[in-house]
């Protein structure tokens, strides 16, 4: 796996700073943590925990909101499995032997939650299908940190190789901030790059401190 970071890796300052102003300002963010709960409760019972997916995307990405229910909840038992197995991973373990089966249930899931009335597909609907379901796994996106922050462009019918490419972005990430939040935390580590990411890159609620680039 190249280990070559082309992207900006803030200082724990600038980290915290975005993760906090997420914090104070992200009136959703609440939601993130409802959808936890509504998964965790009903694990095993892919109608539950399609639920709680429902929950997040219906707030966070309400423009596609209107998928097939029932696919979603097809989706989530016909990868049930393949999901316990994620769930028990953190990123850091991510390796080329994993990238096939990343493909197979991004793909699945892109299906899964295409909106009703034209087919459209949503790469971020995916991230934030499968973040809750492994959160210490699948990392967290949208367009403008994709292409803002990591140079990665996508159309989403075929957005799965670009979300691998971020993947190992994250992964790298990860390593390089893993100490600059609480042990233990309340959430996983990539929801706090998540949320550094969105304040800096989606929302402009921070600056870049290009010093710290290298």
């Amino acid at each position: 796996m190249n280990g070559h970071i082309d992207f900006h890796i803030p200082c724990c300052e600038e980290f915290r700073e975005g993760y906090e102003a997420y914090n104070k300002r992200e009136k959703k963010g609440p939601v993130y943590f409802e959808a936890l709960s509504l998964i965790l409760e009903n694990w095993g019972n892919a109608v539950g925990m399609a639920k709680g997916i429902s929950r997040l995307i219906r707030s966070w990405n309400y423009l596609y909101a209107n998928f097939a229910f029932n696919n979603l909840v097809e989706c989530i038992d016909k990868n049930l499995s393949v999901i316990e197995e994620f769930r028990k991973r953190n990123i850091s373990s991510l390796s080329e032997n994993d990238y096939e089966k990343i493909t197979e249930i991004y793909d699945q899931f892109l299906d899964g939650l295409k909106r009703q009335k034209d087919g459209q597909k949503s790469a971020v609907s995916v991230a934030k299908a499968l973040n809750p379901l492994a959160p210490n796994f699948f990392p967290l996106w949208d367009e403008k940190i994709a292409y803002r922050g990591y140079k990665l462009l996508y159309l989403a019918y075929s957005s799965a190789p670009v979300y691998l490419s971020f993947f190992r972005k994250m992964k790298l990430f990860a390593a390089k901030v893993e100490h600059c939040v609480p042990h233990p935390d309340d959430r996983s580590l990539l929801k706090r790059i998540d949320e550094y990411n969105y304040s800096l890159y989606t929302k402009g609620w921070i600056k870049r401190k290009i010093v710290n680039d290298k």
